[in-house]
């Protein structure tokens, strides 16, 4: 049986009041009147159940057409599956993971600073704040990059890397998203993530050391340039050397080193 709204029955209701009166005074009007209104109260009542009736069908209708889309949309992710839900969730848990490390650093900068507070040791207390805002500013040059799948990489790395600490130099005013096409800045992006993979790779330090790769993004006479400096040794810079030469191969991006110190490379753009 179907459900058709509260408004049918609340209409039978008010049949209760003529019903009450026509009992009460018993005379030719009031039955009169009682017909009437159970005429009236039986055609209105049928008329909301007719259009309750066309709204359900529709309504089915409707759940059956997005049914069928539905199908659709199945059968074809059966037949060429994607994996963006699961790149999607990588996502998600590295910006979660980078959250909390963040949390973690700002945490441990307020416990300093209270010591400092409680020891009333002003020197030291100004020395830190100086050092937290210095960081703050260089992670808003990272931010006013302009590219956001590169500056998600970078302001993310540290978080999810232990094997390598970036220090990060930008110039003052730095946007590379004015400076670049969409197709350099998807090329730049994919080149210093592999450049700074290899640096990982074919890096020679010890073992539980986490050595630190120094980054400088700078304009340039011909455009702009990303200066790569590495800590510690890279006995293979040779391999490493030619990994970075394939890299940028069929890109715009140029990259050069310097004899006096192969393990350091610079990518030129422009």
């Amino acid at each position: 049986m179907k459900h058709f709204g509260w408004r049918p029955a609340v209409l039978a209701g008010t049949i209760i009041l003529p019903l009450a009166v026509t009992y009460r005074w018993n005379t030719l009007p009031a039955f009169i009147l009682l017909g009437v209104w159970i005429a009236f109260v039986y055609w209105l009542g049928l008329k909301m159940v007719h259009g309750e009736l066309a709204e359900q069908h529709r309504l089915e209708r409707l759940a059956a057409r997005i049914k069928e889309e539905e199908a659709k949309n199945t059968n074809s992710a059966a037949v060429a599956p994607s994996n963006s839900f699961t790149d999607q969730e990588q996502l998600y848990e590295t910006a979660i993971e980078a959250f909390s490390h963040h949390r973690h650093d700002w945490m441990n900068d307020l416990q300093l600073l209270y010591g400092y507070v409680q020891l009333g040791n002003r020197e030291r207390l100004v020395e830190n704040i100086e050092r937290i805002k210095e960081q703050m500013n260089a992670d808003s040059r990272v931010s006013r990059l302009g590219i956001p799948k590169l500056v998600f990489y970078l302001q993310t790395f540290t978080a999810i890397n232990r094997n390598m600490k970036l220090e990060l130099e930008i110039e003052d005013g730095m946007t590379l998203a004015a400076r670049l096409t969409p197709e350099q800045s998807e090329a730049l992006t994919r080149v210093m993530q592999q450049t700074i993979s290899a640096y990982e790779q074919y890096g020679g330090s010890s073992w539980g050391e986490c050595p630190t790769l120094f980054i400088m993004i700078r304009s340039s006479d011909d455009g702009m340039e990303v200066i790569f400096e590495p800590e510690g040794d890279y006995p293979d810079a040779d391999t490493f050397w030619l990994e970075v030469t394939r890299y940028v191969q069929q890109t715009n991006i140029r990259v050069s080193r310097l004899d006096e110190d192969p393990a350091s490379i610079t990518l030129h753009i422009g």
